[in-house]
């Protein structure tokens, strides 16, 4: 599993979270960028080995989402319902070693925990999330419909920016 400590302690430096500023992060860590949206300036969708990395928002202030881990929900299995929650369970039994990889190193002496809510209303199966630079670090462990897979993922925001719809896309 890629580690982005790195790349989420560059994208917590930034005075302003913008498509522009995270995709020259995105670019000099290695990762590479394929245009999705062509109204923007900047390529939104990203990818370094098997892992993905999506700039999401309008602006100014976007968020920045890496998915780790993937698993396509298999709807021709006998049980699908059976088989998605041993997906959330294996998943989930991912999430404290990214936790642990994101706390360690130089990361770990500036994240914050913090009582609040950090989902901004997303809907997460389990997540843990800090404060860093006054930026909203979050690993979780999410499924945004039937059809998507399971997915753990890693995200930065700014706090307070934007707010998840219903399916789980970030506004």
């Amino acid at each position: 599993m890629v580690d982005v400590s790195a790349e989420v302690g560059r994208l917590s430096e930034l005075d302003e979270l913008t498509g522009p500023a995270a995709a020259a992060v995105l670019d000099a860590a290695g990762w590479t960028g394929e245009r999705r949206n062509p109204a923007k300036e900047w390529a939104t969708t990203w990818r370094r080995g098997d892992a993905h990395a999506w700039i999401q928002g309008d602006g100014p202030s976007v968020q920045v989402e890496f998915t780790l881990w993937y698993r396509e929900v298999e709807e021709e299995w006998p049980d699908p319902d059976t088989y998605l929650d041993d997906l959330y369970d294996a998943a989930s039994a991912e999430l404290p070693r990214i936790a642990a990889q994101l706390e360690s190193g130089a990361l770990g002496a500036r994240l914050e925990s913090s009582d609040e809510d950090l989902t901004d209303g997303a809907d997460y199966i389990d997540h843990t999330a800090w404060l860093l630079s006054g930026k909203v670090l979050l690993a979780g462990v999410k499924h945004d419909d039937t059809e998507a897979p399971v997915q753990l993922v890693v995200l930065v925001r700014e706090r307070g920016e934007g707010a998840a719809d219903d399916e789980g896309e970030w506004l």
